[in-house]
C-alpha cells in the first residue's frame, strides 16, 4: 500500500512543480505584452503560444475581462492555477499521506 501512496504523492509533486511553472510563464507573457517587444522573436512566439490557447478559453467564459484596455485574463488564469494546486493537489498530498 505504500507502494501506491508515493506514487499519489509524485504525482502531487509534479503537478505542483508543473503548475508553479506554469504561473512563471504566464507572468513571463505579462511582462513581454508591457514591453512590446518583436511579436516575430522566437521567446516571443513561444510564450504566445503556450498562454494564448488557456487566455482565450478564458476570454470566451469570461468576456467581462477585457475592457477598457486593460486585460485581467492573466490574473484570472494565475488565480484559477492557484486554486486548483490548493484544491485539487493539496488533496492528492493528503490522500497519499492518508494511506
Amino acid at each position: 500500500m505504500f507502494v501506491v501512496a508515493n506514487i499519489v504523492d509524485a504525482v502531487a509533486q509534479v503537478a505542483h512543480m508543473l503548475i508553479a511553472a506554469y504561473v512563471f510563464v504566464v507572468l513571463a507573457a505579462c511582462v513581454v505584452s508591457w514591453l512590446h517587444l518583436d511579436p516575430w522573436s522566437q521567446p516571443v512566439r513561444i510564450l504566445r503560444s503556450l498562454t494564448e490557447p488557456v487566455f482565450g478559453r478564458i476570454r470566451q467564459r469570461l468576456p467581462f475581462l477585457c475592457q477598457g484596455g486593460m486585460d485581467f485574463t492573466p490574473v484570472a488564469a494565475v488565480v484559477l492555477l492557484e486554486l486548483i494546486d490548493l484544491i485539487l493537489v493539496r488533496s492528492l498530498a493528503q490522500l497519499a499521506r492518508a494511506m
